[in-house]
């Protein structure tokens, strides 16, 4: 009896101490958000703040019979150290198909992410990706993937992380 009154203390102190530094050490990582979620992986945090339809995003047109989808995307760096970052770190994603994704076109105004660029330790960024999307389509999923080299220069992938979206 003494041992599960033990266990039956134990239990409630957990949970008081949880609750007063507001961790939760037996909470599950969150993998999925719709906008406005902020998604956490070992690298940054982040946030798809707006996603929208345009049919001409800073002079750029898009093509016909396609639409742009714009994403303003915020990340706050929480790795400790600067990071690289690059557009290709995120994709959109529809369908089931093996062809129903895009990449962000390459940055031609200010508002939108570089090609390449670095966040600093502790930094925050918001930038625009705009992607180029056939016309038809609404429903979407703006993912990231965990890639790493490890310490003995191994590459590794973590967890897949995606915030879904209509348009």
């Amino acid at each position: 009896m003494k041992k599960v009154w033990k266990l039956v203390v134990a239990a409630v102190v957990a949970v008081c101490l949880t609750a007063c530094v507001g961790v939760n050490p037996l909470a599950e990582k969150k993998l999925d958000g719709v906008v406005g979620d902020k998604l956490s992986n070992m690298f940054f945090d982040w946030t798809v703040n707006s996603a929208e339809s345009a049919s001409e995003y800073e002079g750029y047109a898009a093509a016909d019979g396609y639409q742009l989808v714009v994403c303003n995307v915020t990340i706050d760096n929480t790795f400790g150290e600067a990071l690289p970052m690059f557009d290709t770190d995120f994709q959109l994603q529809w369908g089931e198909g093996e062809e129903d994704y895009a990449w962000s076109l390459d940055a031609y105004a200010d508002t939108m992410m570089p090609l390449e660029w670095e966040l600093a330790d502790g930094e925050s960024a918001s930038y625009d990706l705009v992607f180029e999307v056939p016309a038809d389509l609404t429903s979407f999923g703006i993912v990231y993937l965990e890639q790493y080299t490890d310490e003995d220069g191994n590459s590794g992938e973590g967890d897949l992380f995606t915030v879904q979206f209509e348009v």
